[in-house]
C-alpha cells in the first residue's frame, strides 16, 4: 500500500503516528478517496505497512453487496421479487413471501442450521446454501424484525448470485471489480500472496461462551464453537477461524476477504464515479442503481445483540452514534473493527483497517476518523 499524505490530511495522519508510537500495539491502514482522488493511504505502526495484506471479515459482504448490486443495476435481480423466483428451494416453511430485500437486510431469520454445521459445510457454499433453505424463520416474519446474519448471509448471497448468473459471486467480483481496478482485495485469497499476509492480531479477544442452540449461536453456525489453535468459543474462535490459509482461499463472501485499505478505497471510490488514476472513467453503479441499493430497509434492536440496527441491500447503514457518513452511504464493517464505504453525496471513499479488534466499544476508531475526515473536508469548503 502507497504512502500518500495531502496537506489537509497530514494531522490526521500524525495522530494516527503518535498513537501507534505509545505502546499500545496499535497499528492500521487508512484510505481516503476524495472526488475520485486519492487523498490519504496511510500506515500508523509497523505490523501492516509496506504490501501488507489482511483480514477484513464481515467487510467483505459489501464487497459482496457490490456484486449483488451490478446483477440489480442489470436487471437481473429485483429486490421486491420474492427470493422463490430466483431460489425455488427457498420458498419453503413460510418463507414463501420473503423478499430478496428483506433477504438482503438482514430480516427473514434464516441464521444458520440448528446446531451448527463442521468446517467442511461451512466452506462448501452450495451444499450450506441447500440446508439454509430449508430451514423457517427463526422469528415472525410479519413483526419486521432485524437480526445480523452473521455466517450466513455471505452463503445466502452466493446462491442469488449463482442462481441469477450461473456463476460464483467471487467470480464476478474478481471479473468485474478487483481486476479491472487492479487492487488488492480478494474473495479467495490466491496462494502466491501468502507471503504479504498479515494475521489479525487476537490475543487480548475474551473467550466467550456460546450456545450454538441460541439465536448468537446459530449466527456463528458452528459446531465446533470455532475451534482454531486452542480458541473454542465465540468471536474470539471467529477471528481466529478467518485467519486459517484454507478459509482466506475458500473466500466465504460472510468474512473471508482479504484486502489493505487503499484497494477497499478505490473500490468503493469507483462504485459511484470516476477514479482517474485507475483508469475508470464513470462509477461501476449508476445513481439509481447506488441510490436503490444505500436505501435503508430496516431499522431496528438487532434481535441477536439488542444494539439498533440498520440495513440497505445488503449494506449496514449509520445509526444513532454509529453514523460513518450521510444518509446515502453504504458500506460494511467488520468483526476485527474495521470499515469500508462510500458516500456519494460528499464524493467520499474510506477504508480503515486495524491490525487487531479494539472489543466492544460505543465509539469505535473507524466511525470517529470518518467523522473526522467529513469535518476536515466541510473545513475546506467554507
Amino acid at each position: 500500500m502507497k504512502q500518500v499524505i495531502t496537506e489537509q490530511f497530514a494531522e490526521l495522519a500524525a495522530q494516527l503516528d503518535e498513537r501507534a508510537g505509545q505502546g499500545t500495539e496499535f497499528c492500521a491502514q487508512l484510505a481516503v478517496y476524495h472526488r475520485g482522488e486519492l487523498v490519504l493511504s496511510h500506515t500508523a505502526g509497523d505490523y501492516l505497512a509496506g504490501d501488507a495484506l489482511t483480514c477484513i471479515y464481515s467487510v467483505t459482504k459489501g464487497l459482496g453487496s457490490l456484486v449483488i448490486a451490478l446483477l440489480v443495476q442489470e436487471g437481473k435481480l429485483d429486490p421486491e421479487a420474492p427470493v422463490g423466483r430466483y431460489w425455488p428451494e427457498f420458498a419453503v416453511a413460510g418463507k414463501e413471501q420473503v423478499t430478496v430485500g428483506q433477504l438482503l437486510s438482514h430480516q427473514a431469520g434464516v441464521l444458520g442450521v440448528p446446531g451448527g454445521v463442521p468446517e467442511e459445510v461451512l466452506l462448501d457454499s452450495r451444499r450450506l446454501a441447500g440446508m439454509l433453505a430449508q430451514i423457517p424463520s427463526y422469528w415472525p416474519l410479519s413483526q419486521h424484525i432485524v437480526g445480523y446474519h452473521s455466517l450466513s448471509m455471505g452463503t445466502l448471497m452466493e446462491e442469488l448470485v449463482r442462481r441469477v448468473s450461473g456463476q460464483e459471486l467471487q467470480q464476478i467480483f474478481e471479473q468485474r471489480i478487483r481486476r479491472p481496478l487492479g487492487v488488492d482485495a480478494y474473495i479467495g485469497q490466491p496462494a502466491e500472496l501468502e507471503p504479504r499476509f498479515r494475521p489479525t492480531l487476537i490475543t487480548n479477544t475474551p473467550e466467550t461462551f456460546v450456545d450454538p442452540l441460541s439465536l448468537s449461536g446459530m449466527s456463528l453456525n458452528s459446531r465446533a464453537g470455532f475451534a482454531v489453535d486452542g480458541v473454542r468459543h465465540g468471536q474470539a474462535g471467529l477471528l481466529a477461524w478467518a485467519n486459517k490459509p484454507n478459509v482466506r482461499a475458500a473466500g466465504p463472501t460472510s468474512l473471508g476477504g482479504v484486502a489493505n485499505a487503499q484497494a477497499l478505497a478505490a473500490i468503493y471510490a469507483a462504485s459511484f464515479g470516476p477514479v482517474p488514476e485507475l483508469g475508470i472513467e464513470r462509477g461501476l453503479l449508476d445513481p439509481d442503481t447506488w441510490a436503490q441499493v444505500s436505501r435503508e430497509r430496516i431499522f431496528g434492536p438487532d434481535r441477536i445483540s439488542g444494539q439498533p440496527q440498520s440495513f440497505g441491500l445488503g449494506f449496514t447503514k449509520g445509526t444513532p452514534g454509529q453514523e460513518y457518513g450521510s444518509i446515502f452511504a453504504y458500506g460494511h464493517n467488520g468483526a476485527n473493527s474495521s470499515i469500508a464505504f462510500a458516500d456519494p453525496a460528499h464524493k467520499l471513499a474510506v477504508a480503515y483497517l486495524p491490525a487487531g479488534p479494539e472489543g466492544e466499544t460505543q465509539n469505535p476508531t473507524g466511525i470517529q476518523l470518518s467523522r473526522t475526515i467529513r469535518q476536515i473536508l466541510q473545513a475546506k469548503e467554507k
